[in-house]
């Protein structure tokens, strides 16, 4: 029967026997009625039950599990009580006491119970007067405590306040002292304030306010406050703030030969129309400026005699062209000519490309002129090839207040040459000394722009 019959003992295991079989059910099965198939075993309906408190059959099996409070044993059948307040499963906020099958929570003295929470008795709330008029009650879990006012200190008893006698004894004021109901006085000069601690006479941070010195930066002293602007600028009481102050129209003259501009902090030195600015305080031209300046040369080559276009990024500031613009002849050494201002400047950090036909120049062709910008450098200012004359095949020449480059004794070859000229402000110790008198120590400091650092690069041709 075992093999002809399908689904024989299903659940179980067919035994054949002589002219019949037999079904061994698996466990957690037995027997149908028919005897020919295994049918699940209700372990929960048998007595006594596996379980001790809730029991769940399942296909083939049983399955144990325990009420709330409870916890399951490693048998997987016997339900013990579990502990919430040692294995920190509570909600208590203060004390939790185990009980079976659940807990209990407690609360210190000073709360009251509420549920499972703790609420704090507030003392100052339930008795206004508990410190008195002069105290404060101060609320805290489970308690209070009575803090008194300034000037004031608890008695014996805790719960009242008295006033303390601050001139009795070291009061440390520096103008005297007097007693007054939770406190004292000290009298303290303009610019001082009293100590809110030690009672003395401090120093008042003026600076503290941002209506001290508006814009300009504080600077607190010993008893006042100094009110300190940037340099350019001066600080105006009446506006309260930083204002700037013009260089050209102040009161000590205008700063430049050639004239002034203004800006805001600062102030730029122009030049005459025919010459560029160079840094601050410096003016220069030379051949190759413009197209009626410089020396003619081979056609595939008149475009390079122009000054190079990286090296004059201000050329058209005040509307003129680039080129065809009219300007003093550069072999010029006497006064210059008055003429429009000109506030259009070199790049001074670049170097300056010049192409020049070497046939066409003399040793007193003037190949650059310099001229200061700064009242406070004519006359006073020298410019030198500091770099790149080794061989001393250029000179500079200083005449009328004029400096300019051309070629030295020694023949020049054709070839590119890469020069550097720099600027040195010449005082005596005497004229130095005597401006600082008339002005503030270290005054030139101020008064003669930066030294000129310019690059050139000359290719002869």
């Amino acid at each position: 029967e075992c093999r002809v019959l399908p689904n024989l003992c299903q659940n179980g295991q067919c035994v054949n026997s002589i002219g019949s079989f037999q079904c061994h059910c698996t466990l957690g099965y037995t027997t149908d009625i028919t005897g020919t198939s295994c049918v699940d075993l209700d372990e929960c309906g048998q007595s006594p039950k596996p379980c001790n408190f809730i029991c769940k059959n399942t296909e083939g099996s049983y399955q144990c599990s325990c009420p709330r409070g409870y916890v399951l044993q490693e048998d997987g059948k016997i339900c013990k009580d579990l502990d919430e307040c040692s294995t920190k499963q509570h909600n208590c906020q203060f004390l939790c006491v185990n009980t079976i099958g659940s807990f209990n929570c407690k609360c210190p003295p000073g709360f009251t119970q509420h549920h499972s929470s703790c609420i704090d008795n507030n003392e100052c709330t339930a008795q206004p007067n508990l410190c008195g008029v002069r105290g404060v009650c101060q609320n805290s879990p489970g308690s209070f405590s009575c803090e008194c006012q300034k000037g004031f200190s608890l008695d014996s008893t805790g719960s009242n306040c008295e006033d303390v006698d601050e001139c009795d004894g070291n009061h440390r004021c520096q103008h005297g002292c007097q007693n007054v109901l939770g406190g004292f006085r000290c009298g303290c000069p303009q610019g001082y304030v009293q100590h809110y601690q030690w009672n003395q006479c401090i120093d008042e941070n003026e600076c503290s306010s941002p209506s001290s010195c508006g814009t300009a930066s504080c600077y607190n002293t010993l008893g006042s406050f100094k009110c300190v602007c940037p340099s350019g600028f001066d600080f105006d009481q009446t506006l309260g703030g930083c204002q700037d102050v013009d260089e050209c129209t102040s009161g000590t003259g205008n700063p430049c030969s050639y004239g002034c501009s203004n800006t805001d902090g600062g102030y730029l030195c122009g030049c005459p129309g025919d010459y560029f600015r160079a840094g601050q305080g410096h003016c220069v031209s030379g051949l190759g400026f413009s197209q009626s300046s410089y020396l003619p040369a081979p056609a595939e080559e008149d475009e390079e005699n122009l000054l190079s276009p990286e090296s004059c990024y201000e050329c058209k500031i005040n509307g003129y062209p680039k080129r065809g613009r009219h300007r003093r002849s550069t072999n010029t050494t006497g006064p210059h000519e008055s003429g429009p201002l000109s506030l259009a400047s070199v790049d001074s950090e670049a170097p300056l490309q010049m192409s020049l036909n070497i046939s066409l120049l003399h040793s007193h062709k003037h190949i650059l002129e310099l001229l200061p910008a700064l009242e406070a450098l004519e006359n006073h200012v020298r410019y030198v090839i500091s770099h790149g004359n080794e061989e001393g095949y250029f000179r500079i020449h200083h005449k009328d207040g004029l400096s300019y480059l051309h070629l030295g004794r020694r023949r020049a070859m054709r070839g590119v040459y890469a020069l550097e000229i720099s600027s040195a402000p010449l005082y005596s110790r005497q004229e130095l000394r005597k401006l600082e008198d008339q002005n503030d120590l270290n005054y030139l400091a101020g008064e003669t722009g930066q030294a000129l650092r310019l690059r050139l690069q000359i290719r002869l041709f």
